[in-house]
């Protein structure tokens, strides 16, 4: 049906479409109204039939008839085209399906339901706005919702998915605006406010997607799910949970994600060319995800997770500033969290990466991603109302570094215990005997055992800054602490350990038969235990301060302020294997097994001071402008280096790794 009308009415109890209905009169008043249910309408017929300035319709009544079919059903061949197109569906209940073409040429397309409606590789368009309206549900298929300026959905439930045909889109040449009092879905296809030029300009305004219930963004196997405002910003407010599952949300400006329930990023992005804002009183997790702000990051949850998956890492990054606050833990496994970057001149941009939690702030590296909280420009600040602890990660920043912990600040690396937990075994057997000869067999063993990631060691590290540490206790197993030209400054309410972690095996054997037989080896290597400052070191400890097998050094001064101080060396071990030479010709060979202390020393250019006693077992300390201690030194064992004698009880029980 066609012809050019100044506007064409059409009531009905139900309306069918099997084929074209066309109004060609072009004006964005005039077109195509449907008034569908059961209802009266008066109109005032003294208007001239072309008076396109008054619309004749008076009003309607209706009798609030309840109804559950499809009041208005355009089927794949059928279709509504004029300046402007307007459904309304009177009964209570009644839905709307669409699998052909609206389009308002000149205005605006209106739908107004009480029932469903349901779009299937369908269109709606309109050069001016798209409004539909129903406490239902609304439903896109492989459908294509569209306006040149504005496209809004109020509606119970909202859905768009992807079929055989391809994605659902809703678009609009300015804003897009879903509203639910239920849920958001988003399946496979593409929410999109605003346009790309081909020029590389964007115009347009926001995506905002609102719901009572859920907000979920979900691809498929066929489709990227996309939620995206080329000029504008994208904000998603859910009553409930927000997921985002190998998706991508995107927004020239701001990105704002709020949640009554958890947010779960899941694969895909995040990303803004200003801000990203996500803020849930539930919990936030980003697996493999990609989340990027062009100016600050700012997260506010009950529990913050980013965790890594066979896609990768997760990076949560921004230009400028990352603040992440957390009710209870912070978790980076794998993953990476930095503020600003440092371009390919070595010049570098950003602010601070700001971590609040009030329980643990856990940092740990996987076998196949490092762990990484990095301020490319700024300061990395840490605060925790539980533990800090950095296990074969980084905390990293070209600024400074601040660490306050109401727990233990941790900074260590992996290891598994070696047999008899590092102590070593001699054994010593005698044979029989022939003529004046006797077998004997004696030797020992000593493992260490292993260091996991041995290229994973964890850091706490500023190239130009302090590096600053409260805790109640602080531990650096393994790890390294520096500061490349300033001051360390480390503070433990109890107790400060600073220790290397050694790992590998040594052993000797040595066996007699008319000839003897001896061999030795040894791949016993120290990790980490390293506390190194450019300017001046400060450690406080309220009951001891230790260094076992590790070195602490600084460029300036170092103060120790505890009770008492140990500088403890740990026994490495050398081998030694003669093979060659006269012996050799006749039959024996000869090995030696050198025992030595390894580390446990305070060294400083400037001056060592120690406000309390001073041991030294098997350790140092050592300053180029002196060293003092309030107590005293007491050298409990001076480093030694001694070859292992088997056959003697010569202090082999004091080499052992106390």
């Amino acid at each position: 049906m066609s012809g050019t009308l100044v506007n064409l009415d059409l009531l009905a109890k139900q309306l069918n479409v099997n084929g074209p209905v066309t109004n060609p009169y072009t004006s964005s008043t005039g077109g195509i109204r449907a008034i569908v249910g059961d209802s009266t309408a008066t109109y005032d017929t003294h208007f001239s039939p072309e008076d396109n300035g008054h619309d004749w319709l008076i009003g309607t009544t209706t009798p609030g008839t309840k109804s559950n079919a499809v009041a208005v059903d355009i089927t794949a061949a059928g279709g509504l085209t004029a300046g402007r197109v307007q459904l309304i569906v009177t009964d209570q209940g009644a839905g709307v399906r669409s699998l052909g073409k609206i389009y308002a040429s000149a205005g605006d397309v209106v739908l107004t339901s009480t029932g469903d409606v349901s779009v299937v590789d369908g269109s709606i368009k309109g050069e001016r706005d798209v409004s539909i309206t129903t406490p239902g549900a609304i439903t896109l298929q492989g459908a294509q919702l569209s306006a040149t300026n504005n496209t809004t959905v109020q509606a119970g439930n909202v859905a768009l998915s992807d079929d055989a045909s391809g994605r659902s889109f809703v678009n609009a040449g300015n804003t897009v605006n879903l509203t639910s009092s239920g849920a958001i879905t988003n399946t496979g296809s593409q929410i999109q406010a605003g346009t790309a030029g081909t020029d590389g300009t964007v115009s347009g305004g926001d995506v905002v997607l609102k719901a009572s219930g859920d907000i979920t963004n979900r691809s498929t196997a066929s489709n990227i799910a996309v939620v995206v405002a080329d000029s504008g910003n994208t904000t998603l407010d859910a009553g409930g949970s927000i997921v985002n599952s190998n998706a991508r949300v995107q927004a020239n400006r701001t990105d704002a994600l709020t949640a009554a329930g958890d947010v779960s990023i899941a694969g895909g992005s995040i990303k803004a060319g200003a801000d990203i804002s996500i803020k849930t009183p539930g919990a936030l997790s980003i697996q493999g995800a990609q989340l990027g702000a062009g100016h600050d990051a700012t997260v506010q949850a009950a529990n913050v997770v980013l965790f890594e998956d066979v896609s990768g890492p997760s990076t949560l990054s921004a230009a400028n500033t990352v603040s992440v606050t957390s009710n209870g833990a912070i978790a980076n496994s794998g993953s990476l969290i930095q503020a600003g970057s440092v371009a390919s001149d070595g010049s570098a941009i950003g602010g601070d990466v700001i971590l609040n939690a009030g329980g643990d702030i856990n940092n740990r590296s996987t076998p196949s991603n490092l762990s990484i909280v990095f301020a490319a420009h700024g300061d990395t600040k840490l605060t925790a109302g539980g533990n800090i602890i950095n296990d074969n990660a980084r905390f990293l920043s070209n600024g400074a570094i601040e660490m306050n912990a109401a727990g233990d600040v941790q900074n260590i690396i992996d290891h598994t215990d070696g047999a008899n937990g590092g102590q070593p075994t001699a054994y010593s057997n005698r044979g029989g005997s022939f003529l004046f000869f006797t077998h004997t067999n004696s030797g020992f063993n000593v493992d260490y055992g292993t260091v996991a990631q041995p290229n994973q060691l964890a850091y706490i590290a500023a190239t130009h800054g302090p590096v600053t540490i409260n805790a109640r206790n602080f531990n650096n197993s393994g790890g390294i602490v520096q500061s490349n030209d300033s001051d360390v400054t480390i503070t433990a309410q109890n107790v400060f350990t600073n220790a290397a972690v050694f790992s590998g095996q040594a052993s000797y054997t040595r066996s007699c038969w008319i000839f003897c037989h001896a061999d030795a080896s040894s791949n016993v290597t120290p990790y980490g235990g390293t506390i190194q400052a450019g300017g001046n070191m400060n450690i406080k400890a309220g009951t001891v301060a230790r260094n076992i097998g590790g070195n602490v050094f600084a460029t300036g001064d170092i103060k120790v302020d505890a009770p008492i101080t140990y500088a403890q060396g740990v026994t490495g071990y050398s081998a030694i294997n003669q093979h060659r030479g006269l012996k050799a010709f006749f039959g024996s060979t000869w090995a030696q097994i050198i025992a030595m202390d390894i580390g446990g020393g305070f060294s400083a250019n400037g001056s060592v001071t120690l406000t309390g006693d001073g041991v030294i077992d098997g350790g140092s300390f050592s300053g180029g402008k002196g060293v003092t201690a309030a107590g005293g030194i007491a050298t409990v064992r001076a480093p030694s280096r001694t070859p292992v004698q088997i056959d003697q009880h010569l202090g082999l029980t004091t080499w052992w790794w106390r």
